[in-house]
C-alpha cells in the first residue's frame, strides 16, 4: 500500500494540480478520506461532485477551488494558479478574504503572519488567536440579561401574580424578576464556539495552548447551540471585537462545510475562486467608487418582456451617460491565441444578452470582461483588448487585473477607470 516514510504534514498546490500517490504524497486510504471530504464539501458549497477533487490515475486532482482540507493530521492546501511564490499566493488569497470577508487585515498583521511555515488555515486560525488576546486584555463582554427565577429570597422585584399562582401558601422560594451582569452573551457563546472548534484543528502546539487559555476565561459562558445564528448587535462594547467576529464566522463556516461521517474526521475550509473574485472585485469597486454608483448584483433588468428570464450581472457601475456592466470570470487567459486571448463565446454572449437587456434609445452600455492577470501574456494589467458588438456598436472591454499586488485606494481608482472607461 502506498504512503509509507516521512510524510509532510501539509500538501500544498495549485489550482488544478495534483497531489500525487506514493511515498512522498498519498496513502490510499488517505486519499479516499480526502475524497469523500471533498464531495461533502461540495455538497455543502452547492458544487458539483468533482469540483473541490477528482480521482485520477496517480493522485487526486485539485479543482477551481482553494482553500484547506484536513483529515487525520494531513492538510491538503490548494492556493489560486496566479503568479509568484506560495508565500506570496498564500498573503494575495488572504488579501482576497479580508476584502470579501470584511476581515480588516493590516498590511502590519500580514507581515507578522508566518506565510511561508503555515497552510491558510493555520494562518486564519493564529489571526483569529492573536486579535481576541490582544481584545480581552480590555476584558470579556459582560452585559445586563434580565432573569425570571425562584429565589430563596426577594431580589429585584417580586412577580405578584405568578407567586400566587403557582405558591399561594407557605411559599419556600419566591418568583422574583431581576437583571445581573453577566458574561454569557451572544458574543461571548461565538467566540467560545470559534475557540472550542480550532482548538481541535490547530496543530501548533502554541496557538494550542493559546485557545485553552482563552476557553479557561470562557468557562463561565454557556456553549452555544448554534454559534453562527447568534446575533451580535453593533453597541459599544463590541467595539474591542469588531474585527474578530468576521473573522470567527469565516473560521465557523469551517465546521459546517465538513464534519464527522462515520470514521472519517475532516475539516475544510474552501473557497470557490469564481465566487470569491467576483465578491473581491466588487468591494474593491465600492470601496473605491462608492455604493451610490457601484452596485453589486443588480438585478433590475430582464431578458425578456413579460419581465422574463431576469441578468444578474456582477457590477454594474451607475455612470452619468450609461451604464458599465463589468462581469468578472476566474480563467486564465491565453498568449498563444493572439486574436481572441482564449476568451470563451459563452462570455460573449452572456455580455452580448446584458448589453441588448440594459441598452435603450439614448443609452449604450459599456460591457467589460475582468480576468486574474497573468505575466504569461506579455502585457500589463489592465485593458487588453476594446471590442465592438457587431450591429450595435456597443463597446466590449477585455481586462486583467493582478490580485497578488498590494495597491492603494489611489491606485485602484487608476486601475479601475482605465478599466471602465
Amino acid at each position: 500500500m502506498a504512503g509509507s516514510g516521512k510524510q509532510d504534514p501539509v500538501l500544498t498546490r495549485l489550482e488544478w494540480g495534483v497531489f500525487p500517490l506514493g511515498e512522498n504524497g498519498l496513502g490510499d486510504r488517505e486519499a479516499e478520506g480526502f475524497l469523500k471530504s471533498a464531495e461533502r464539501s461540495a455538497r455543502e458549497l452547492r458544487l458539483p461532485q468533482g469540483a473541490v477533487l477528482n480521482g485520477i490515475v496517480g493522485g487526486l486532482k485539485a479543482g477551481q477551488v482553494c482553500g484547506v482540507m484536513s483529515y487525520r493530521g494531513r492538510s491538503l492546501e490548494i492556493l489560486p494558479k496566479i503568479n509568484g511564490t506560495s508565500q506570496e499566493i498564500r498573503l494575495a488569497l488572504i488579501r482576497m478574504l479580508s476584502v470579501a470577508n470584511d476581515l480588516r487585515v493590516s498590511d502590519g498583521e500580514m507581515a507578522q503572519l508566518q506565510t511561508q511555515r503555515n497552510d491558510l488555515l493555520e494562518l486564519l486560525i493564529m489571526l483569529f488567536v492573536r486579535r481576541l488576546t490582544k481584545a480581552m486584555k480590555g476584558g470579556m463582554q459582560r452585559k445586563y440579561i434580565r432573569f425570571d427565577e425562584e429565589v430563596a429570597f426577594v431580589r429585584g422585584k417580586l412577580d405578584i401574580g405568578k407567586q400566587l399562582s403557582k405558591r399561594p401558601v407557605a411559599p419556600r422560594k419566591l418568583f422574583c424578576r431581576f437583571d445581573e451582569l453577566s458574561e454569557n452573551t451572544p458574543l461571548n457563546r461565538l467566540l467560545k464556539a470559534t475557540a472550542l472548534h480550532l482548538l481541535s484543528v490547530s496543530r501548533r502546539v502554541e496557538t494550542q495552548r493559546q485557545l485553552q487559555m482563552i476557553l479557561d476565561s470562557f468557562r463561565r459562558v454557556n456553549n452555544s447551540q448554534d454559534p453562527l445564528a447568534e446575533v451580535v448587535y453593533n453597541d459599544r462594547s463590541v467595539a474591542a471585537f469588531s474585527t474578530i467576529i468576521p473573522l470567527a464566522r469565516l473560521l465557523l463556516k469551517s465546521e459546517f462545510q465538513n464534519t464527522t461521517s462515520g470514521n472519517t474526521f475532516g475539516v475544510s475550509l474552501l473557497f470557490p475562486m469564481n465566487k470569491l473574485f467576483e465578491r473581491y472585485m466588487a468591494c474593491r469597486a465600492r470601496q473605491t467608487f462608492g455604493g451610490r454608483i457601484v452596485h453589486c448584483q443588480h438585478s433590475r433588468n430582464y431578458a425578456l418582456s413579460d419581465n422574463l428570464f431576469r441578468m444578474i450581472p456582477d457590477i454594474l457601475f451607475d455612470d452619468q451617460t450609461a451604464p458599465i456592466i463589468v462581469d468578472t470570470k476566474w480563467k486564465q487567459l491565453r498568449s498563444d491565441d493572439p486574436r481572441k486571448l482564449g476568451v470563451s463565446q459563452s462570455d460573449v454572449y452572456q455580455m452580448l444578452a446584458y448589453g441588448h437587456g440594459y441598452a435603450s434609445e439614448n443609452v449604450r452600455p459599456r460591457l467589460v470582461l475582468l480576468y486574474p492577470h497573468d505575466t504569461a501574456l506579455n502585457a500589463p494589467e489592465g485593458v487588453l483588448r476594446r471590442w465592438y458588438v457587431t450591429g450595435s456598436e456597443l463597446p466590449l472591454t477585455i481586462a486583467t487585473v493582478d490580485i497578488s499586488r498590494r495597491r492603494s485606494l489611489q491606485e485602484w481608482h487608476t486601475l479601475l477607470s482605465e478599466v471602465v472607461s
